[in-house]
């Protein structure tokens, strides 16, 4: 039995992770559609904060930047080892696929993105080293031609008079008379040090030198890795345009039929596999990873008859919403005027609510971990712009709202 349920796992995580396969080809073009912020609620936040240059597929390289758009991610082999390709056609596993895709570009924009950051920084510190070295070769071949004029005058006096008692003379008298054998000794003694610091110089230009031309090239190497990346993440960031309007699209309908979003459980667990969530420090997190804060708790307004009742964080649709704390999954509910929307219980007895999403990744009862993905942000109900609606409660129902804000920072988190 425990054999059989493993294959139903597998089976499952192929089926939702093929639907990728059919629903990529649609992402490779133009955005279709819209999913920038509109009315109030603030601008989007950037999609990423900043990676390292490695593959959305759990230990493996980035593909090729139009191999993200074909919908390429790691796929469970079939009963035989063949991969399935049935395109997803029924609205529920059209949002699936998309709810996916709209995941796995996002992190491999995120991912992009962040080498990129990375590979700048790197390149600046190279270009700054190069100009270092060059400096410092500038003054080195100085104090060369330098040495070498000063050996040059040694050299020609000694070629002209066969020894060194011209220009021991000619010292003495620059150095104040001192005797003959003191400036003497002290001219054998300068020449022999003129000699080494020549020969020492000489090592050190060529050193020099050698470092310059390797910091050059690793500036070379740098930069075009640099440019790579920009073009996967600009390919990354078009198709991911073109799956965010249709999730937008998608998650609307499933809000208005009452389906409310809900994924499949296979579609959970191929997002870990994809883009695992990011372990908070301490007992409570952030809502969502990057944002910008919009509408505030307690806000005055025609959209709001009481005061707005809790704090908007501004995000592109299909942004991963996170569970602020432990718990337990209260409701998920939709068609009312937050859209597709979560309540979890926490362990101390209140309430978050997540509200406007394009999807529903949990099922009422579940349990969920600090940080876990709990959803996907979107602008179902009565939103005017893709955001986050998060609240706190102190009971799971609306009007016993607090100040999410003054909550989570007595929690240790801050915003």
């Amino acid at each position: 039995m425990a054999g059989a349920c493993a294959m139903c796992a597998v089976g499952a995580f192929a089926l939702v992770v093929s639907m990728v396969l059919g629903a990529g080809a649609r992402f490779s073009g133009a955005p279709t559609a819209s999913n920038g912020p509109s009315g109030t609620d603030g601008p989007l936040a950037p999609t990423a904060d900043a990676s390292e240059d490695a593959g959305v597929r759990a230990g493996g390289p980035l593909p090729g930047p139009r191999a993200h758009l074909q919908g390429r991610g790691p796929v469970a082999p079939g009963p035989e080892g063949s991969v399935p390709s049935q395109v997803p056609r029924g609205p529920a596993e059209r949002l699936a696929a998309v709810s996916l895709e709209v995941i796995r570009l996002g992190e491999v924009s995120r991912r992009a993105s962040r080498s990129y950051t990375e590979g700048h920084r790197a390149a600046l510190e190279q270009l700054a080293e190069r100009d270092r070295l060059r400096t410092a070769l500038l003054g080195e071949q100085r104090l060369v031609s330098a040495l070498r004029r000063s050996a040059g005058a040694i050299a020609a006096e000694q070629y002209r008079t066969g020894n060194m008692i011209g220009y021991t003379v000619r010292q003495s008298a620059a150095e104040g008379r001192k005797p003959l054998a003191t400036v003497l000794a002290e001219a054998e003694k300068r020449e022999g040090m003129l000699a080494a610091r020549l020969r020492g110089a000489g090592r050190e230009s060529r050193a020099m030198e050698s470092d310059s031309a390797t910091a050059a090239s690793r500036i070379a190497t740098l930069t075009a890795r640099s440019a790579r990346l920009q073009e996967e993440r600009t390919y990354a960031d078009r198709g991911l345009s073109a799956a965010r309007g249709e999730l937008q699209q998608l998650s609307q309908e499933a809000s208005r039929d009452g389906s409310c979003g809900r994924l499949p459980r296979a579609v959970s667990t191929a997002a870990r596999a994809l883009a695992p969530a990011a372990s908070p420090r301490g007992r409570w997190t952030r809502p969502v990873e990057s944002y910008e804060l919009s509408a505030p708790f307690g806000g005055e307004g025609t959209r709001w008859a009481d005061g707005h009742t809790g704090q908007d964080f501004a995000v592109p649709v299909g942004t991963s919403v996170r569970a602020v704390g432990g718990g337990k999954v209260a409701s998920v509910t939709c068609g009312d005027g937050f859209g597709i929307s979560l309540v979890l219980r926490h362990r101390n007895g209140l309430y978050s609510q997540y509200a406007h999403l394009s999807a529903a990744m949990v099922r009422p009862g579940q349990r969920v971990r600090p940080g876990e993905r709990i959803g996907l942000s979107g602008n179902t109900g009565n939103s005017t712009g893709p955001h986050l609606h998060f609240e706190v409660r102190r009971t799971p129902d609306l009007g016993s709202s607090v100040d999410p804000v003054s909550w989570l920072r007595r929690h240790g988190v801050r915003l």
